[in-house]
């Protein structure tokens, strides 16, 4: 259009109105850039048609326009309103400048994210326009006198472009950067990009229609520096709008913690469409918040729900709130929750409530698990101690009530991991017997047996038939003596091949075990082996024992070295004042140090 108005004016002297009257060019051809208009200037002046059809904004349609290679809609482009940098149109009238003197309107004037000059650093002028007859932006008649211009000049905002308006003229001239607005419509992509940055630099329930020139930049900048980044910036930069919320409506739903952001989705009154950045912003309002099923949220009705609240999960489940939000914190679904606290504020995966409540509803107490399990009840809470059977919720002993239960589903689970270490016969091999007969046999906790055969410790395991439950696995109770002397060999001796090794009594190698030495530490470490009845049995080493004989000795062994009574060899040494550095409980347990010697 300012192309055409400098037309007219150097090579006849003539108006624009007239000239393209003349050249019967129709004026709102060239405000549409239609495809005859620039085929005739083409035509007119010899410049290609390409180079021309790169200054137009031309309609594709009902709402529709295209700028180069960018699609968008009418909006964009405001064909409302007169924009202008007062010292670029002052530049323009050097007789020596690139425009022989005449005013040029700068094509990305047009759209609606260009607010600053690029060249002065400055905000643009822009005004509605006065009437119908400005839509056609003719500088030389839309823009005030020099003088008014150089008045605007020198009164200019400073501004540098905004990341979004930069990001907008690069578009233009082909540079693709960032793939998910590159991907996108470019209004779609501007549109997304100042909704969520108004939020976040003004908060999401400002007025939008206050907003200034200046502020939209800076809304610009903050909304392009998380839309760059894609699903992951706009999530986090959604974050920061509602914790900025909470701060004045610590209460609501979506609408309450995004404002304008949520409103512009859920109630659009344009028919243009605002692009993916509405799947993102719903799939992180479902992830995050109680959305119940049956919502409409952004036109689609939420089919599954993501989120729970406490009370809502009470509701479904039938479970006391109380009772869900103390197993709920205990079991790390709420991990910063006050278990004697219920916060209605607070939400957590739906899956994962869901989950727990199921577990709660379906249990039973520990008093009934013999009857499920076919078991007798010292074995079903043994096996709730040492944690092979799980409480609902572990760690409340007897005082939780019904979060002490076991659920069925672990019950279940528990057979079939027993059973499924066994070969399935009909009658019982040669020696095989069940795990509560075997633990008599070896004297072994039934506990321990069940977890040989869980482990696949046990290479002769046999199941009958299911109906008999826990009593329908058989063990060869030889094959679990040898394993679990195996296991316990292999970390050293026990106590009573330590005192017959070092020639000491049971009770003064126990007594060892707290004895220091000259360094503070026990003459000798053992390492306990507790098991499921809570039996705690010491093993040690053989190169700690080696440690031991060789700076310590005990009278009987050093009678033995010396081929001396006992008796002969203790007198010998009070004599010398050598003292013994443990008394045990008789003559028999005493020991000395070697360099003591």
């Amino acid at each position: 259009m300012s192309w055409c108005c400098r037309l007219g004016v150097f090579h006849s002297g003539l108006p624009s109105v007239t000239w393209l009257k003349m050249m019967q060019i129709p004026r709102h051809g060239v405000a549409d850039g239609s495809d005859e208009c620039i085929s005739r200037l083409s035509e007119l002046t010899g410049i290609d048609e390409e180079l021309v059809r790169a200054t137009a904004i031309s309609r594709q349609g009902e709402r529709v326009v295209r700028h180069r290679a960018e699609r968008f809609g009418g909006d964009f482009a405001l064909r409302t309103h007169t924009t202008y940098c007062p010292a670029c149109l002052l530049e323009d009238a050097e007789p020596g400048g690139l425009s022989a003197g005449r005013r040029v309107g700068r094509v990305n004037w047009m759209f609606a994210p260009v607010r600053t000059c690029s060249v002065h650093g400055t905000l643009l002028v822009r005004r509605g326009n006065r009437g119908f007859h400005e839509r056609f932006q003719d500088m030389a008649l839309v823009a005030p006198n020099d003088a008014e211009l150089d008045r605007l000049a020198s009164h200019a905002q400073q501004r540098p472009p905004s990341l979004l308006q930069t990001y907008v003229e690069q578009r233009f001239e082909g540079v693709q950067a960032f793939e998910w607005l590159d991907a996108q419509p470019l209004d779609q992509a501007v549109r997304a990009s100042e909704m969520l940055g108004a939020c976040l630099a003004f908060g999401a329930h400002t007025d939008l229609d206050k907003l200034t020139m200046s502020q939209w930049c800076e809304a610009g900048t903050a909304g392009f520096e998380a839309t760059s980044k894609g699903p992951e910036g706009i999530r986090a930069a959604l974050e920061s709008v509602e914790a900025a919320s909470r701060k004045s409506k610590s209460a609501g739903g979506p609408q309450a913690a995004y404002g304008r952001l949520y409103q512009w989705l859920q109630f659009k009154k344009s028919k243009r469409e605002p692009g993916p950045v509405r799947e993102v912003v719903r799939d992180y309002i479902l992830d995050t918040m109680v959305i119940e099923p049956g919502t409409k949220l952004f036109g689609e009705e939420v089919l599954v729900r993501r989120r729970h609240s406490v009370r809502t999960l009470s509701a479904t489940s039938g479970v006391h709130p109380r009772t869900l939000n103390r197993a709920l914190v205990r079991a790390g679904v709420l991990p910063n929750g006050d278990e004697m606290r219920v916060d209605a504020r607070t939400s957590f995966g739906a899956a994962e409530g869901d989950a727990l409540a199921r577990r709660i509803v379906n249990s039973i107490p520990i008093k009934r698990i013999p009857e499920y399990l076919n078991c007798n009840r010292t074995q079903a809470a043994t096996l709730v101690r040492v944690g092979i059977l799980p409480q609902v919720t572990p760690g409340l002993g007897g005082r939780g009530g019904i979060l002490t239960n076991v659920a069925t589903e672990d019950l279940d689970g528990f057979l079939v991991s027993f059973r499924s270490q066994g070969r399935r016969v009909v009658t019982p091999s040669d020696g095989m017997v069940d795990v509560i007969t075997a633990s008599e046999i070896v004297k072994e906790t039934v506990t321990d047996i069940v977890r040989l055969v869980i482990e696949g410790a046990l290479t002769r395991v046999e199941t009958l038939d299911r109906t008999l439950k826990f009593r329908s696995v058989l063990v060869d109770p030889e094959e679990v003596r040898e394993v679990v002397q195996a296991r316990e060999g292999q970390v050293g001796l026990s106590v009573q091949e330590v005192a017959a090794k070092v020639k000491l009594s049971y009770s003064a190698v126990m007594a060892l075990f707290k004895h220091a030495g000259p360094g503070g530490f026990p003459v000798l470490r053992s390492q306990k082996i507790v098991n499921a009845r809570g039996t705690v049995r010491h093993r040690i080493e053989e190169k700690k024992i080696a440690r031991f004989e060789a700076e310590h000795v005990s009278l009987d062994a050093l009678s033995e070295e010396r081929h001396a009574t006992s008796e002969d060899l203790l007198r010998s040494l009070q004599a010398a004042s050598i003292d013994p550095v443990f008394c045990g409980s008789g003559k028999h347990d005493l020991i000395f140090r070697r360099a003591d010697l």
